[in-house]
């Protein structure tokens, strides 16, 4: 009963807020137009002018604002200073425990326990952002920029740690770095140095534009630092080729080689749509794309041996490799294309394929339930027994085979289909939805039936591990002006365990935010 009783509590608080954002954005499209279209306004009801031209003018005044505010900066030693963000208020509903935020590609609770069988109500500020972007004068045909993005999504203690409260965590949150590197744009090249998306599967570029946020299963989604090489190359007047060479991050702690990205992405100009990659993202059109691209790295571990009853050490210099890799293709097709720049009754698809080994830090959150990746075992598995397990690579990446006792790479396999239509009201108000599965065709085998020491503090078994995810989700978005958005959705996704059981939830998602 009390159960019930909570659950249809939450319901009516997240009904509540459809209803009034359902009123605001139906009922009063006039907030949209302010004072500042006005005259315009009276003209077209004494019939002085056309709706046609009436919406033609609106329209370019509004491409004339955007333009300005994208000018606008405060200039310093010839340098171009812009200060940019949003203010993003989150309200969540889930049936279930499982998810912050960010829901990513962890797994959903199991319903035999309390965070599977209770649902959440959540409100958060941590999403927002405030960017900064400093551009160089052009010197000698070479321009340079330096970008720098904080949220407020940093690592913290659990709620429930010494001193860590819900209260605390929500409102003092701790900041992170989500972007900062620099640009240099030359004839020949263009060359980024910093923290940013990878450039795997030319990240971000085939992005989902979901409110809760596109690190959902499936859609590969994270930043660390890079130094890549990159040039748009014209073919043609509409055809473009662009190559890019990354070198990236170590796959884990105390790695000998960095990880090699290469791609290559052609894009039509010819043919074009609107997209939104992201919650916060402006509108812009996109042209007809491809991209295909690979990344190598290698892991590795200490194989020297276990630990003896007398105390003896393994040969702590014996290291044994395996090989990461992964292949991606991505795909944006303009569905129903723009035409003459109009952004209203359009719409395009994304589509994106992913397999390989050793790559689940491209999946935000993917660990497949693999704790630290080496586990000791009672038996001889050479890799150190029960007191010399490794923890310096990261969970879900690679681990001793239960089958064969060798070091291997996980695999992974990922497609995801997603579209967008904008509506006819010159892309004010725009609505999606999609699909995404992943799945490890390895990671069941790699249980441990060692002690909970031997692997971080908990054992790898069949109903701890996970080997599929997937989700369906379709939300709505409208632009109330051009700093006031609304965003909401509905997300449902299912996590299938090795032992054959399935988690599901449901999410209900409203975001409100203020960009400027």
């Amino acid at each position: 009963m009390v159960a019930c009783r909570r659950r249809i509590t939450v319901g009516q608080a997240l009904a509540g807020m459809v209803a009034l954002a359902t009123v605001l954005l139906f009922t009063q499209p006039s907030l949209a137009e302010g004072d500042e279209h006005r005259t315009l306004r009276l003209l077209l009801d004494k019939n002085i002018i056309t709706q046609q031209e009436y919406d033609q003018a609106v329209q370019e005044e509004e491409r004339e604002e955007q333009r300005e505010k994208q000018a606008n900066g405060i200039t310093k030693n010839g340098l171009q200073v812009k200060l940019g963000g949003f203010a993003e208020i989150d309200f969540l509903g889930d049936n279930t425990r499982s998810f912050a935020e960010i829901i990513g590609n962890r797994p959903v609770l199991r319903s035999n326990t309390v965070g599977g069988a209770n649902n959440s109500f959540q409100t958060s500020p941590r999403s927002s952002r405030i960017t900064l972007d400093v551009r160089a004068p052009e010197r000698d045909d070479i321009k340079s920029r330096f970008y720098g993005a904080l949220d407020f999504l940093g690592n913290e203690p659990a709620i429930g740690t010494s001193g860590v409260s819900e209260f605390s965590s929500l409102t003092s949150p701790v900041p992170r770095i989500f972007q900062l590197y620099f640009l240099v744009e030359s004839p020949a090249v263009d060359v980024k140095i910093g923290q940013d998306w990878s450039r795997f599967g030319y990240m971000s570029e085939y992005s989902r534009g979901q409110v809760s946020v596109s690190a959902t299963p499936a859609n590969m989604f994270n930043r660390w630092i890079q130094a890549s090489l990159s040039k748009q190359l014209r073919l043609t007047d509409t055809l473009t080729l662009t190559p890019v060479f990354s070198v990236e991050r170590p796959p884990q702690a105390d790695g000998t080689l960095p990880s090699f990205v290469a791609g290559v992405q052609v894009a039509h100009h010819g043919l074009q749509a609107p997209y939104t990659g992201s919650s916060t993202g402006e509108i812009s059109l996109k042209p007809l794309s491809l991209q295909v691209s690979g990344v190598g790295r290698r892991l590795e571990a200490n194989s020297g041996g276990p630990t003896n009853a007398s105390g003896g050490q393994p040969n702590l210099s014996s290291q044994t490799y395996v090989t990461g890799w992964g292949v991606s293709s991505s795909v944006f097709i303009p569905v129903l294309p723009s035409r003459d720049g109009e952004i209203g009754h359009t719409a395009h698809v994304v589509m994106e394929g992913v397999t390989g080994a050793g790559i689940s830090d491209m999946f935000n959150g993917l660990s497949w339930g693999v704790c630290n990746p080496v586990c000791g075992t009672a038996a001889n598995t050479g890799f150190g027994g029960t007191a010399f397990g490794q923890t310096n690579i990261d969970s879900g990446l690679a681990a001793v085979s239960s089958q064969t006792g060798k070091f291997e790479a996980i695999r992974t396999t990922s497609m995801m289909v997603h579209g967008t239509y904008y509506l006819p009201d010159d892309g004010k108000t725009w609505i999606g939805g999609g699909y995404g599965t992943i799945y490890s065709s390895n990671a069941a085998q790699m249980t441990c039936a060692a002690s909970a020491t031997a692997c971080g503090g908990a054992t790898r078994s069949l109903s701890s591990i996970y080997d599929r995810e997937s989700t369906y989700y379709g939300y709505l978005y409208h632009d109330f002006t051009q700093e006031i958005r609304m965003g909401l959705e509905t997300n449902f996704t299912r996590t299938s365990y090795a032992d054959r059981s399935n988690a599901e939830n449901r999410r209900v998602m409203m975001s409100l935010y203020w960009r400027f």
